[in-house]
């Protein structure tokens, strides 16, 4: 093997190393100029060759010595080289300057023993030394993977490979690309990306301070975009395991595709319906395949091994995309036309974490060969070092933003899909006084280790808020207060609170604040199991108690019909409790109004006025009317509630025979229809207890 020893450029004694003039700069691949080292050798006298020399800038300037050393004495110091010492083999295993910076050659170094051409030289060097090893499938690995590891065998004849580590140790230190420890940049083909890290121009000075926002850099920057198909060719038709070019390849169009590559039509199968929702992207109806081998340069079609509609299709073989009607829904190309890599692809992934978990090594056995069950695709730590003052670290966390144009995101869109069985979708763990979520118009604080208590009175659960008329906000709030202090410790001594508050601040903890509105509370004043419906936030008119009665404590308006139903009491409690007797209205039947007691006691009814009544069917009332001196009268004015004409008494008929003689009391008048008074049948009678019968107002015995 040929020996290669790299040194810097050095003006030798001899001119057959010499070049005569020797250029000050380069040109590298990178097409910029760059200044070449001069130096120089010492003389027997261990002086510089050459001090100095005049630059292409006309000045002198001062030449870098250099010695080449052929070993170390007894205290390691350098020893130079005789000058009859270079033997003719060694000298064949020195690089000679002519295969320097040429074709089949080697890159120089610079001063700092850096390359001076890129490794690569344009040639794909990642590419070729991946197909050449016999570990990597390119099939399965794709064609233009840089594979790291798992390539060279362990030698142990177990078919097992040795892995290999990547590690970065980078500075990013500016804006774009160089605000980057590790980039991937989905833009296609060509390096041309830059990643937006504090994206500004420098060069614009102090508006591009202040423009920034931010000096930001960045250990893992991803750069996507809807990358541009790799290809676009115009097809002349298709078969079932090919597309017609109309065109023939190219060497670099041919060198481009490989096998199993995307490529997708503007050709709809007009035999599919797909579904269409407003606001949703529809289905993409177009025949596609995956290209089957890569065509040589001056091709003219392109092989696949079948065609069929992505999702929607049937899956049967031989299908062949028509070209009558072409697509006007993802792209509007007058002619056939086929899209190959990703650009023809339906979506872009910046990351997907995807496990692959053998379910064997998941029950113990003696043939297990991995230990892992705890699967975390992702983990964000923070380790502060030391004592750091308070709110001196802004942490982010996870951010996301849905970008500028809100308008072109479908309505299904979102920013956190929770998906899949799982008995934890959402865990959130937080320390009191945290928000577990602070959003635009919904909170709900940490309250895991919180407590109330007579010194901490009040603690939200959660709150909603809207803007009403960009005046006022209305807030909605589910929160707990220590309202019945003197109660057994515990949760007998909690009232919790659901309704509105007006203005005001959301409170991670402590009174909600905001003028209260009328709100639902339970346990208020003791009552446990109990309902309250209260005005203000305080003024609890309307219990519905835990043995399902309703207490009323404010005065009761109501507009519409109140029906009791079943037979049932509409009871008044009076103020003072007597014998615990209570009446009230019930209806016997449904002709019947009556007072009822709980007990079946007599209650008396008064009436501060008249009693009125309307017979059946008509709309004249009769009223009684007290003159307040315990007497009543049948009053025939309408100021009573009369009617003009009226106010006569009519008491009960009988007939002399069938007159009451029993139960009657003392002065009680009744009609007698067939008695005669003056010769006129029909006369009023009037009951003697005295004497135990009636008789006429003269006092005279009844006769008929």
């Amino acid at each position: 093997m040929k020996k290669y020893v790299f040194f810097p450029l050095v003006f030798f004694l001899n001119n057959t190393y010499a070049s005569d003039v020797v250029p000050q700069f380069y040109v590298a691949s990178d097409n910029h100029y760059h200044p070449v080292s001069i130096t120089t050798g010492l003389d027997a006298s261990g002086k510089p060759v050459v001090r100095a020399y005049k630059g292409s800038d006309g000045q002198w300037h001062n030449t870098t010595v250099s010695a080449q050393i052929c070993g170390l004495d007894a205290q390691n110091r350098p020893i130079s080289c005789p000058s009859n010492s270079v033997s003719q083999e060694t000298l064949e295993s020195f690089i000679q300057k002519t295969e320097v910076n040429v074709a089949n050659g080697i890159a120089q170094l610079d001063a700092n023993k850096d390359l001076t051409n890129p490794v690569t030289s344009g040639t794909d060097w990642v590419g070729s030394w991946q197909k050449n090893s016999g570990s990597v499938d390119p099939f399965a690995q794709g064609y233009e993977s840089a594979l790291f590891g798992g390539q060279t065998e362990t030698g142990e004849g177990n078919s097992t490979w040795n892995p290999r580590s990547v590690l970065i140790q980078s500075d990013p230190y500016g804006p774009f690309s160089a605000g980057c420890a590790f980039g991937v940049a989905m833009t296609g083909s060509v390096y041309n990306s830059q990643y937006p890290i504090s994206g500004i121009d420098p060069r614009y000075g102090a508006p591009a301070v202040k423009g920034v926002g931010g000096f930001d850099t960045v250990a893992n920057c991803s750069l996507l975009t809807n990358t541009p198909a790799r290809l676009i060719l115009t097809a002349s038709g298709y078969t079932a395991n090919t597309v017609k070019l109309s065109i023939a390849l190219t060497a670099a169009q041919a060198a481009q595709i490989h096998p199993n590559m995307y490529i997708v039509t503007n050709s709809p199968n007009t035999d599919l319906s797909p579904s269409s929702t407003a606001g949703v992207l529809p289905d993409r109806n177009l025949y596609a395949g995956f290209v089957s081998t890569q065509p040589s340069t001056g091709a003219t079609e392109i092989s696949v091994y079948g065609w069929d509609v992505a999702g929607l299709g049937s899956g049967a073989s031989g299908q062949v995309p028509q070209i009558k009607t072409l697509d006007t829904i993802w792209s509007a190309y007058t002619s056939p036309t086929v899209f190959l890599g990703g650009g023809a692809g339906g979506s872009a992934f910046a990351h997907n974490w995807f496990y692959n978990i053998n379910a064997s090594d998941l029950t113990p056995s003696s043939s297990n060969r991995s230990l892992i069950h705890q699967l975390t695709p992702l983990e964000v730590d923070l380790n502060i070092i030391g004592t750091a003052p308070k709110n001196s670290v802004y942490w982010q966390g996870i951010s996301m933003n849905a970008g500028n144009e809100p308008a072109a995101l479908t309505t299904d869109s979102r920013q956190v899909f929770l998906g899949g069985n799982i008995n934890h979708h959402l865990f959130l763990d937080g320390a009191d006084e945290n928000w577990l979520i602070d959003g635009d118009n919904i909170y709900v604080p940490s309250t895991k280790n919180s407590s109330i208590s007579s010194t901490r009175t009040a603690q939200i659960f959660q709150e909603w808020r809207e803007w009403v008329s960009s005046s006022n906000t209305m807030r909605v709030v589910l929160w707990n207060e220590f309202g019945n202090p003197a109660a057994t410790t515990g949760w007998q001594q909690a009232v919790v609170h659901l309704g509105p508050t007006i203005d005001g601040d959301p409170q991670v903890s402590g009174d909600p604040g905001g003028s209260k509105q009328g709100d639902i509370e339970w346990n208020r004043e003791g009552n446990y199991g109990a309902v309250s419906i209260c005005g203000y936030g305080r003024n609890c008119g309307f219990t519905l108690t835990g043995d399902g009665n309703i207490s009323i404590t404010g005065a009761t308006a109501f507009n519409s019909d109140v029906l009791v139903q079943g037979g049932k009491t509409l009871y008044v409690r009076p103020q003072n409790l007597s014998n615990g007797l209570e009446a009230g209205w019930c209806a016997p039947d449904s002709y019947t109004l009556s007072i009822c007691t709980n007990i079946g006691a007599w209650e008396s009814l008064q009436v501060y006025g008249d009693l009125r009544s309307t017979a059946g069917g008509t709309k004249s009332t009769s009223s009684w009317h007290p003159d307040g001196h315990g007497n009543w009268y049948a009053s025939n004015s309408t100021n009573d509630g009369g009617v003009s004409g009226g106010g006569a008494v009519a008491t009960s008929s009988y007939t002399l025979a069938t007159l009451p003689a029993t139960n009657e009391q003392d002065g009680a008048q009744l009609w007698c229809s067939d008695c005669k008074l003056n010769n006129i049948t029909g006369v009023a009678a009037y009951w003697h207890t005295s004497v135990s019968k009636w008789t006429d107002s003269q006092n005279n015995t009844l006769k008929n």
